[in-house]
């Protein structure tokens, strides 16, 4: 079984909607908290699943 095909759109999706929330709406919570440090790791994360995920999916459609 290969395992980058794994990579479909429907995974792409689900990624891109995870990051979303690390990066924009986690923090929001975290500030509220006092946990600063805490909202810039989600954020940091949440920039890695962007990439990481697009990264995958562009992988993932054009390789063999």
């Amino acid at each position: 079984m290969n395992i980058i095909h794994l990579f479909n759109k429907y995974f792409f999706i689900l990624m891109i909607i995870q990051g979303f929330f690390l990066v924009f709406i986690d923090p929001k919570e975290f500030k509220r908290k006092n946990l600063k440090k805490t909202a810039l790791k989600s954020k940091i994360i949440g920039i890695l699943f962007f990439i990481l995920s697009t990264l995958l999916y562009a992988f993932s459609i054009y390789s063999f």
